[in-house]
């Protein structure tokens, strides 16, 4: 570089870094500055970009309106997302007052309910309960009700002889804050040391609002000393159809005597009272029992029989109190009631009775005829039961003991037994799982006024026992045995005799005797009924007359008479038990004319048809009949009868 070039450059260097130099120079060309109104467009209007950036007016005027459109929009967004951030926040702040403050809204967190009751209550005396309720929130609870439950056989203290199940009390309002007490109570009955429970239910509303809200609460008690105790001695399982026992002890722990001390029971489905000591009323239910003395005890000894299918499970209870009306059968006071559960199970080896193709607990047969019976037995088990015995006992004052009988059992007459074992049938020695038979017997009722003595409804019991011996799964031989019954009813033995007269009886009977060919002779028909043991409803006694015998009349009006059908019908109504042994028969007269025919000469021709007897007896709920023979004009035993008059002469 020559030497007058390079002190050029060092000359500017120095100029361009001196302090005095560059103030001035800056200085000298800053300019003074003023706003600007003017806006650039965001894009270049298509022209430009043709042009290198340069734009007609017209262009740059149509990218400013874009640019103003624009800045609109970006306005009203910016607009709607601070709304929504205020919107946000308004929320918040009155989500945080509800919750923080209270507002209007009622926590069930904040209401107190408490049920205070003694711990030990002794049944059959007043106790109270404390209820307390208690208000947190900071709003009132409007409508408040207290609704409580009793347990069963609580007693109104006011009025011991009204059940009290439920009550509601009526509170009205509980302001913020506000604590309020109410005293409910009852006369407790039950089981010494049984718990109870009383539950007890808050309702409430909220002012300005429809709802009924809840809240509960429950007081736990134990039952301590009652005036009565009640026990029960029953088996826990029992076998379908087999008797079994059920003692009831009744032990008065009162320090007083108890009065008018009443006992009833509840049975289930399917049982059947047998017996009962002392003697039961309302169907074996209820026993009045009167007074028992402090510390002493009574007992009450029930037998019967329950239906139902394996695994049953059957509850009796057995509730004590006390009732002044001897003709009521409820108890107006109860003191405690007590539960127990028999499980059902099916005979091991079950057996069925049969009389005359009918089976079940009643069975009716006619009287003074023969009956034909059937023993069925099956093995229930899944193992074999060896030395099998049926035993059937059959007793009743109507039976004929003489008539018994059965092909393969041995009768014994001294108790009145039929007895089927391995001796008598081989099979019974070893009877297979599920194994079944048959037996058949037969037997009698006793003839109506059999030794003089007429029987009024007559029964006969059959009872069946049935036994055996089992192996459990263990090997160990274990005897089972069931049982089965029947009641025999025996019905009414009806008879009925018809008979005819002409020289005796309520009518004067006219014509040629013996009677004539086309010539009118008149005879009486005598109707007789007899009735043995039951009463009989609704008897009646119809016949036909034939078409050569006209109906003259009766001398009563209970014989009536129908010319379509040409019968004549006697109605008894009622006939009590003993018409005709104990008491007279029955008897009914009516007057018939004969008109022989030629065919008819040389024979004694019927002057009814034959006669039926029929009705429904009210003891064996089964209909009974009896029929007579036509009567005919031989008049056996009507006196000024004689051989000869009773065949149709020629005119």
């Amino acid at each position: 570089m020559p030497p007058e070039e390079k002190d050029d450059i060092e000359l500017l260097k120095n100029k361009l870094y001196s302090r005095a130099h560059t103030q001035k120079s800056i200085s000298d060309i800053r300019a003074p500055l003023s706003p600007s109104t003017a806006e650039a467009p965001v894009s270049w209007p298509p022209s430009a970009e043709a042009s290198g950036g340069q734009a007609s007016s017209e262009h740059t005027k149509s990218g400013l309106l874009s640019y103003q459109e624009s800045k609109q929009k970006m306005s009203f967004a910016t607009k709607f997302f601070i709304g929504s951030l205020v919107f946000f926040a308004a929320a918040a702040t009155a989500a945080a007052y509800i919750f923080f403050g209270g507002g209007n809204v009622v926590s069930q967190s904040n209401i107190d309910l408490q049920v205070v009751a003694p711990s030990l209550i002794d049944a059959g005396k007043a106790a109270q309960l404390q209820i307390i309720v208690g208000n947190h929130n900071t709003t009132a609870l409007s409508l408040v009700d207290l609704v409580i439950t009793y347990p069963d056989g609580t007693r109104d203290p006011q009025n011991p002889g009204t059940a009290l199940s439920e009550q509601r009390i009526s509170i009205g309002s509980i302001a913020p804050g506000q604590q309020i007490k109410q005293t409910a109570g009852g006369i407790f009955y039950g089981q010494e040391g049984t718990q109870e429970k009383v539950p007890v239910m808050l309702e409430y509303s909220v002012i300005g609002s429809n709802a009924v809200f809840e809240k509960n609460a429950e007081a736990d008690f134990i039952i301590g000393s009652s005036p009565l105790s009640l026990s029960i001695n029953a088996p826990s399982e029992a076998i379908a159809g087999q008797q079994f026992p059920i003692d009831i002890t009744l032990q008065s722990n009162a320090t007083t005597p108890i009065q008018n001390l009443v006992l009833q029971g509840q049975y289930p489905f399917g049982f059947s009272v047998v017996s009962a000591s002392p003697t039961a009323q309302a169907g074996g239910t209820f026993w009045q029992l009167g007074t028992i003395a402090p510390g002493a005890s009574t007992v009450v000894h029930l037998v019967g029989s329950i239906d139902g299918q394996e695994g049953d499970q059957k509850v009796f209870r057995f509730a004590a109190g006390s009732n002044t009306d001897p003709t009521d059968t409820t108890i107006a006071v109860p003191i405690l009631t007590v539960p127990q559960t028999i499980t059902v199970h099916k005979p091991f080896i079950s057996g069925t009775i049969t009389v005359n193709g009918q089976t079940g607990k009643n069975i009716s047969v006619s009287g003074a005829a023969s009956q034909s019976g059937t023993i069925a037995w099956t093995n229930n088990l899944t193992t074999a039961i060896t030395n099998a015995e049926l035993t059937l006992t059959l007793t009743g004052p109507a039976l004929d003991k003489n008539s018994i009988s059965s092909p393969n059992g041995f009768y014994q007459s001294q108790n009145g037994t039929i007895t089927w074992s391995s001796a008598q049938d081989p099979e019974l020695a070893s009877i297979p799982a599920g194994g079944s038979g048959s037996f058949q017997f037969s037997f009698a009722s006793l003839p109506a006024g059999s030794g003089g003595v007429l029987i009024t409804n007559p029964v006969i019991d059959l009872n069946l026992a049935v036994q055996g011996t089992r192996a459990d799964p263990g090997n160990v031989p274990e005897q089972v045995a069931s049982a089965a019954s029947a009641e025999v009813s025996v019905a009414s033995a009806l008879s009925l005799t018809a008979g005819a007269l002409h020289f005796s009886g309520p009518f004067t009977n006219t014509g040629p005797m013996p009677p004539k060919v086309n010539s009118d002779t008149s005879y009486t028909i005598v109707w007789t009924v007899q009735n043995s043991s039951n009463t009989i409803a609704n008897a009646s006694v119809s016949a036909v007359l034939p078409p050569y015998v006209k109906y003259v009349s009766a001398n009563t009006s209970d014989v009536a008479y129908d010319s379509a059908s040409r019968t004549v019908t006697w109605s008894l109504g009622d006939v009590n038990a003993g018409v005709g042994y104990s008491t007279p028969a029955k008897q009914a007269d009516f007057q018939v004319v004969l008109t022989p025919s030629s065919s008819q000469m040389g024979s004694a021709p019927p002057l009814t048809g034959n006669a039926s007897l029929t009705g429904q007896d009210r003891f064996a709920q089964v209909t009974v009949s009896a029929n007579a023979d036509s009567p005919t004009t031989l008049l056996t035993g009507d006196q000024g009868f004689q051989s000869g008059m009773d065949i149709v002469a020629p005119n």
